[in-house]
């Protein structure tokens, strides 16, 4: 129990700024912690959702709540993991082969393709958390995307380098069974919800992403941290999307 408390920490305190880290670190316990990020998606979508439902009850005013709680939403995550978006956008697009697109990715300086992506991508979240009804879609959202990083620590490895990354701690090292559980709880949760329409789209989510996680992989020779930040962005973002059509 202990242990899972301390990496339970590990996960908060990785995903979000609350400085929850601590005790011994051992090699390999990113991958082991991962099992509780989709619960930590959990807490960021009921405080987002906090958020915009006191500000809305305060204000009336949907525009400014849905405003505030798409930065609280940013800060709460550090923007961390838009900092994955601009720069795995940037190498896709603007890079011409593998080498090139590795290269892309260890530059810390954003194009013009990372701005746009960036843009796009908070555009989108913008969009739903202003049109929303219904407190299921945003508070699942976080945990959809966590489970997409899941996703892609269990299937796919990442590029070699000289320094190793956070990749290399998470990539290939998550068990599939962790990915598998919480897509399988998403699933009944969507189901008991929504029917089998809510299930239907949750199951289309993992696959277009798993899709999106093959095509990273060829395009960059595997995968590292900023693909998986990138893939928890689009994984809220498309989770939102698709309960909306």
């Amino acid at each position: 129990m202990k242990r899972a408390l301390c990496l339970l920490r590990l996960a908060v305190s990785f995903l979000t700024p609350l400085p929850l880290g601590g005790g011994m670190y051992r090699g390999g316990d990113l991958a082991r912690a991962s099992v509780f990020f989709p619960l930590v998606g959990l807490g960021i979508g009921g405080a987002v959702w906090g958020v915009r439902l006191a500000v809305l009850s305060r204000t009336e005013d949907a525009l400014l709540a849905s405003l505030l709680a798409l930065f609280f939403w940013v800060v709460l995550t550090r923007g961390l993991h838009l900092d994955g978006v601009a720069d795995v956008c940037d190498a896709l697009f603007g890079g011409s082969g593998k080498r090139e697109r590795q290269e892309i990715l260890k530059d810390p300086r954003i194009g013009t393709f990372g701005v746009l992506g960036v843009i796009f991508v908070l555009g989108m979240k913008g969009a739903a958390l202003l049109h929303s009804e219904s407190a299921f879609s945003l508070l699942l959202a976080p945990a959809f995307g966590r489970a997409v990083a899941l996703l892609f620590g269990a299937f796919f490895s990442p590029f070699p380098r000289e320094v190793p990354g956070l990749g290399e701690e998470f990539l290939g090292r998550v068990p599939k069974g962790a990915f598998l559980g919480w897509g399988g709880g998403l699933c009944v949760v969507s189901f008991l919800v929504g029917g089998w329409t809510f299930t239907l789209k949750t199951a289309a989510g993992f696959g277009i992403m798993f899709t999106l996680g093959k095509v990273l992989s060829r395009s960059f020779g595997g995968l590292n941290g900023d693909a998986l930040g990138a893939g928890i962005e689009w994984g809220e973002a498309l989770w939102l999307l698709l309960l909306k059509l």
